[in-house]
């Protein structure tokens, strides 16, 4: 027997199809409880809108995206979200319903991206890449979740192993404003393929943080560079 699925301040009764939040029980119809349970089943995961339709109202070609966005309004509305959160729309992609965050902790960034990079240095080595880490001084400390942390920067950092060339240099620079973290990776002689870059921002948009991503010619080669920009609530230094 299933369990039951807890949310934020939602309790979702798999058994009879009852959902409660703080409030009281809330009344959905039967579709807009199937979309709520496919997106609590799929928390952290991008969701094709093709494949929501399809797993919610079983034949995908019988509607159109249009059916989706009207009962995912009305949904939002019965459980008080907004277009901002918790579902996120990630455009020309789907829907995305991020993991519920854990309490956040104080992250050491300097003390994190060298552990990171000691964790990857024999493939560093392995390919001669010549690896620079640029820090703001004294500010090295943020209020974050390091798990999702660990997750993004671990996916960046294949990303740049998968595609750097042997001799490549790269650079990080790490940033620590009181509004926002940033995450700058630049790597010399390297081009990947658009639909890696296309993935990695999918993999970083469900999670919640702005990417920008691109290539550009030098008159030292080709230069992939990715921009990670962290909105920080609350940052010590």
């Amino acid at each position: 027997m299933q369990k039951n699925i807890h949310y934020a301040d939602l309790l979702v009764d798999t058994n009879t199809h009852q959902v409660l939040q703080s409030a009281g029980k809330v009344p959905l119809t039967e579709t807009e409880y199937r979309l709520l349970l496919y997106l609590l089943k799929h928390q952290g995961v991008v969701c094709r809108r093709d494949d929501i339709i399809e797993a919610v109202w079983g034949e995908r070609f019988l509607y159109d995206t249009g059916t989706l966005d009207v009962h995912l309004s009305s949904l939002r509305h019965k459980l008080g979200w907004t277009k901002e959160g918790p579902v996120r729309t990630i455009r020309g992609v789907g829907l995305i319903l991020p993991h519920e965050a854990p309490a956040s902790e104080v992250v050491k960034i300097d003390a994190f991206l060298r552990e990171l990079l000691m964790f990857h240095e024999e493939a560093l080595l392995k390919k001669d890449i010549r690896c620079y880490l640029r820090m703001t001084p004294f500010v090295y400390e943020i209020m974050a979740d390091e798990a999702i942390l660990r997750q993004i920067f671990s996916a960046v950092f294949a990303l740049f192993l998968k595609h750097a060339p042997k001799g490549a240099r790269w650079e990080i620079t790490s940033q620590l404003t009181i509004r926002e973290y940033t995450l700058t990776l630049t790597s010399t002689g390297c081009c990947p393929d658009w639909s890696d870059l296309a993935s990695a921002r999918q993999q970083a948009a469900f999670l919640g943080i702005p990417v920008r991503m691109g290539n550009k010619h030098t008159a030292e080669g080709t230069v992939m560079g990715i921009e990670l920009s962290i909105p920080m609530d609350n940052s010590e230094s």
